[in-house]
């Protein structure tokens, strides 16, 4: 600290012991005015009719009038610093046992003394001294109302489940409010102070007890508000100090008076936009005022928050309870009750994960912009990575305190999710002015679809429509931003897919839960694939699920799922206009009807079935999307004539042809109680007691069951017969499914004793398949990136030209391992060498003596544990350099 920062330091510390001993002073002078102030029920003589009396009488109305806008105030502001992360367990004690005191003592004076009390002192001091020397303040002529508004309030809110993701109570966040109101609440009580205190910490120098006046901006969005003019921010700061750092008594400082800047603003707006003089606002201007201010509008919320504050259900707002909506609003930071649900369950995710690697039961700040990515998709990775490095990084480039003790809470994840949010509204305003030719502050359905372009979607007319109908408030085929900004949360909501096509995924994700447990694993997920048409090898299957895992618990819920069936929309949608442009398309977006047969075949890759060329008309031009419909039906047509397949290529059915004869002694094309026998035993499938039995005709009936729905039945004239060959396809696939569940039950016992992160072991297994598979060919820094989109038909395409039906687990040779160990810049020497064929010998290996993935991580860890030849060092230095690089990238795309 300089000579002339610590010499303004002492004179502030000065000032504020005089401070403190006038307010000692000040407070026991009101005591002693308190004692002596006149009962209702005595006598004073009433305001004259001369001149002077009424001078004096209206100076009074003045003083009343000045104070209950003071009292607003501090409600305002309350509402906003209430909404601050507690701090702990004994701050939220403190605070709740004050709470009590101050109700106990509102009854108390409810019956025995009927009038307002003096304003505090702390509050008086805080807001200045042209309120603290009143004296008196009197009630609102609204108080009843306003009592009988929280009384209905309480009965709202006490069905929330607030509690169970560790926010505050919000019923004391309004009780806060009222009293307020009243009189009774400090601005800045203990409670509170320690809540500041929290997010000063969040925001300070990693170095030193200061925060940067460059980070106030985020502190100040940390608390609430939106910032929609740094200016104004910095004015208010120089009134606090002329140095470019702040201590904490500064801070408070700086947001006491920031408060008080913004309430007078936002009171500004409310008249502004209550446009009768009425004195209370509709909806509609709620919408509008909100946007305004810088909120992000979102039609669900404000129908939660009204409900909760509206208490005759008029759909009017006056100034006060538009402060305790903002209240409901902001505690939940804008978000519904569904969205915290599901953000909930993210956040518990990567807290499991905190909590298996010992590092806390937080979310860790280093996984914040993966959690954003989770909760709002890839299109926000942008704004996910740097509110990320905002976060452990300051306005100088030097790192913050974000140890795994300073991991974020729920309410604090809520908060950056916030900023996540406000960013995507930035954008699309953005985008949605640019297409807006006209000025005309509304866009139609053509300049609706070039902003969804622009966005990075590429949507169909019928999703297009669906939503319009949904969203378009007015019924006038046109958007202003706040019914586009509507519409962008519901198509996100959808995934970008009709009603139909969301119907269909969901009915397949229900049909391939077995247990109903609203989740699939890797190998249900396998099944329902390949009843989708697409073949995927168990270790693709890994990676496909690692891309859409958000809240890192191995399964896929249903909205995880149709985030896969929206990446590879993505990727068949681009594959389909590559093929579109390819035959001539580009021009005019159409192509000949002559053109479309061919076009057909690039994309199936072969042989369409007649009776879809037969829809194609014979002459005239078709738009994309027509061409998409038509692609759509082929490639499902395909599907179901090769569902019987089970997702074995041509050749694998030729094997499987040849399994069949040599069971089928007799050549009757079926495999009779008596052949049947060695087949199973063949199998592994064991009938020696009846349990086992049982099992075995089970998974024969599925089988029948499986080769029925692909159109194949059962010939009930044969009573002898057991299988025939496509039940027999259908019975390998069970088997090897039910082999690969035994196995990654195995491997998963294994990899509980291995602290690896979920992620970690899905970076892991890039690396292991690329080098195991291919001696590290291909492998790049966008392999394990953040985000990577997939494609399942280059998956499944890879697949039939790289496996075969029994699909041999892969390994790592030794040789491979170092070669591997030397792409990643670790100088292994003689020593080192000798240690590692020692380690191998102790691990996992596959049946040709190679290493194999549990294995991988069971030498990796030791390698960590061990800095085996200095390998913690570089991985830092890599991934150090790697996160600069995707910021820098982000940073350069956005």
């Amino acid at each position: 600290m300089s000579p002339a920062r610590r010499k303004e330091r002492s004179r502030k510390d000065s000032a504020e012991e005089h401070a403190a001993l006038f307010e000692i002073a000040r407070t026991a002078h009101q005591i002693c005015l308190k004692l002596t102030e006149k009962r209702p029920d005595e006598k004073s003589p009433r305001p004259g009719k001369g001149k002077a009396s009424r001078k004096s009488y209206q100076k009074k109305k003045s003083k009343e009038k000045e104070a209950e806008m003071q009292k607003a105030m501090e409600a305002w502001s309350r509402a906003t610093l209430a909404s601050v992360p507690e701090a702990d367990a004994k701050t939220k004690s403190a605070a709740e046992t004050r709470m009590r005191e101050l109700e106990d003592e509102m009854k108390e004076e409810s019956e025995d003394e009927p009038y307002t009390p003096v304003t505090s002192p702390l509050a008086s001091r805080q807001f200045g001294e042209e309120f603290a020397g009143s004296g008196e303040s009197s009630p609102k002529s609204g108080s009843k109302k306003r009592v009988t508004r929280t009384t209905s309030m309480r009965s709202t809110v006490a069905g929330r489940n607030d509690e169970s993701y560790g926010l505050p109570n919000l019923q004391d966040r309004l009780d806060q409010i009222q009293n307020t109101y009243f009189g009774k609440g400090d601005l800045m009580d203990e409670a509170t102070v320690q809540r500041m205190r929290t997010v000063f910490n969040r925001f300070r120098n990693a170095s030193g007890n200061e925060i940067m006046q460059d980070d106030l901006p985020s502190a100040v969005e940390f608390l609430g508000y939106v910032v929609t003019s740094e200016e104004a921010l910095e004015q208010v700061a120089k009134q606090v100090t002329s140095f470019k750092e702040m201590d904490f008594n500064e801070f408070l400082e700086f947001v006491e008076k920031y408060s008080r800047q913004q309430f007078g603003r936002y009171e500004t707006l409310f008249h502004e936009f209550d446009e009768d003089g009425s004195g209370e606002i509709n909806v509609s201007e709620l919408r509008k005022l909100l946007l305004s201010i810088g909120f992000v509008v979102v039609r669900q919320m404000i129908e939660e928050a009204l409900d909760v504050v509206d208490s005759d259900g008029n759909g009017q707002l006056n100034f006060e309870e538009f402060i305790y909506f903002l209240t409901v609003y902001q505690h939940t930071e804008g978000f519904t009750k569904d969205e915290v649900k599901r953000m909930h369950d993210v956040y518990k995710g990567f807290v499991a994960e905190s909590v298996k690697l010992k590092m806390g039961s937080f979310l860790r700040c280093e996984d914040l912009a993966d959690a954003l990515v989770a909760v709002f998709g890839l299109h926000a990775e942008p704004h996910a990575v740097r509110i990320g490095h905002k976060l452990c990084n300051n306005s100088n480039g030097g790192k913050r305190n974000t140890s795994a003790s300073d991991g974020l809470a729920f309410h604090e994840f809520l908060i950056f999710a916030r900023s996540v949010r406000l960013a995507e509204q930035a954008l699309y305003k953005k985008e949605f002015h640019r297409f807006d030719q006209d000025g005309s502050g509304n866009i139609n359905a053509s300049e609706l679809r070039n902003v969804l372009q622009a966005l990075g979607y590429r949507p169909m007319r019928v999703v297009i429509q669906e939503v319009l109908q949904e969203v378009d408030f007015e019924q006038d085929a046109e958007l202003d931003f706040e019914e586009f900004f509507h519409f962008m949360l519901v198509f996100k909501q959808r995934d970008g897919f009709s009603s139909k096509e969301l119907k269909d995924f969901k009915d397949v994700f229900r049909k391939f839960d077995r247990d109903q447990s609203d989740n699939i694993n890797v190998h249900e997920l396998g099944d329902m694939l390949r009843y989708l048409g697409f073949s995927v090898g168990t270790d693709n299957l890994y990676m496909l699920l690692a891309q859409v895992d958000v809240n890192r618990n191995g399964t896929l819920d249903c909205n995880e799922f149709l985030r896969l069936m929206r990446l590879h929309r993505e990727s068949e949608l681009k594959r389909m206009y590559d093929v579109f442009e390819h035959r001539g398309g580009f021009q005019d977006d159409e192509i000949s009807c002559k053109q479309v047969p061919a076009a057909l075949q690039d994309y199936m890759g072969g042989e369409v079935k007649a009776e879809v060329l037969q829809k194609v008309p014979p002459s005239g031009d078709m738009d994309f999307e027509e061409f998409v419909s038509l692609a759509d039906q082929a490639r499902w047509a395909k599907v179901i004539s090769e569902r019987r397949m089970a997702g074995f290529s041509q050749a694998e059915i030729s094997s499987l042809e040849e399994m069949f004869s040599h069971y089928d002694k007799d050549g009757s094309g079926d495999i009779d109680s008596f052949e049947v026998q060695e087949l199973l035993n063949d199998f592994g499938l064991k009938l020696r007691t009846r349990a086992e039995r049982q099992e075995v005709l089970d998974q024969l009936e599925e089988a029948r069951q499986l080769a029925a729905e692909a159109g194949v039945q059962h010939d009930a004239r044969r009573p002898k017969s057991m299988i025939t060959f496509w039940e027999l396809v259908q019975l390998v696939r069970l088997v090897k499914t039910h082999r690969a569940k035994l196995k990654e039950e195995e491997s998963q016992q294994l990899l509980q004793a291995i602290s690896f992160s979920k992620q970690e072991i899905d970076d892991f297994r890039a690396v292991f398949l690329s080098w195991a598979k291919h001696g590290g060919m291909g492998l790049s820094s966008e392999d394990t990136a953040l985000g990577t989109k997939v494609s399942l038909h280059e998956t499944a395409a890879k697949k039939r030209e790289t496996e075969d039906l029994d699909e041999e687990e892969p390994g790592l040779s030794a040789s491979m391992l170092q070669k591997l160990l030397r792409w990643l810049n670790v100088p292994v020497t003689m020593q080192g060498k000798e240690a590692l064929e020692g380690r191998l010998s102790l691990v996992q290996q596959t049946e040709k003596n190679e290493l194999s993935f549990v294995g991988f991580l069971q030498v990796m860890r030791w390698m960590l544990d061990t800095n085996f030849c200095g390998i913690n060092g570089v991985a830092q230095k890599a991934a150090s350099a790697a996160q600069q690089q995707l910021f820098a990238k982000e940073l350069q795309g956005a």
